[in-house]
């Protein structure tokens, strides 16, 4: 389950190795990280665009899709969003399409209990011209069973990328 670092080598961006290195230590006889092994000051300069996202018992009408809840979002999101995103469901952030990409990758980090990192498009109506690199990290209360996911966004104008990336794209462990 949290053996090797293949992830951490397909990461672009120094922030995400950054973060996936922090979760890994609080990483214990193979066990998930508790959600209070967290500590807010050892990652201060990238609280702007953390987030701890929670699966909620209850799903989707007339489906069966999880819904997941930011518990917790940095006030970078404003700027993503235009709008406080904490206590909202993902699906009702004013992201389109790109709802049932979240639903996909935060269903996948839940029953695989692995991180994932990648990068996509926000899907928010003034940040099309924005690259969106993301790191979900899975946090357990009782090592195992995922209870609540860590995340973290770095928004890159398209023109700023960097060259070995031309489309988003989806990296998992």
């Amino acid at each position: 389950m949290l053996s090797g670092t293949a992830l951490r080598h397909q990461m672009i961006l120094p922030e995400q190795q950054f973060l996936y290195d922090y979760w890994r230590s609080k990483c214990r006889n193979g066990q998930l990280p508790r959600r209070e092994d967290i500590d807010p000051a050892d990652i201060y300069q990238h609280l702007p665009m953390i987030s701890i996202i929670e699966v909620c018992a209850e799903t989707l009408v007339k489906t069966d899709v999880r819904r997941y809840k930011y518990r917790l979002a940095g006030t970078g999101f404003w700027d993503m969003y235009e709008a406080e995103i904490t206590g909202q469901y993902i699906d009702e952030l004013p992201i389109g399409c790109r709802c049932d990409y979240w639903h996909r990758v935060l269903g996948r980090i839940m029953d695989k209990r692995r991180p994932s990192a990648g990068v996509t498009k926000p899907g928010t109506p003034l940040r099309a011209h924005l690259a969106q690199f993301w790191i979900r990290l899975p946090l357990s209360e009782d090592g195992v069973n995922v209870s609540s996911i860590l995340g973290f966004d770095h928004l890159v104008k398209y023109s700023e990328m960097p060259q070995n990336l031309s489309e988003p794209q989806r990296i998992s462990a």
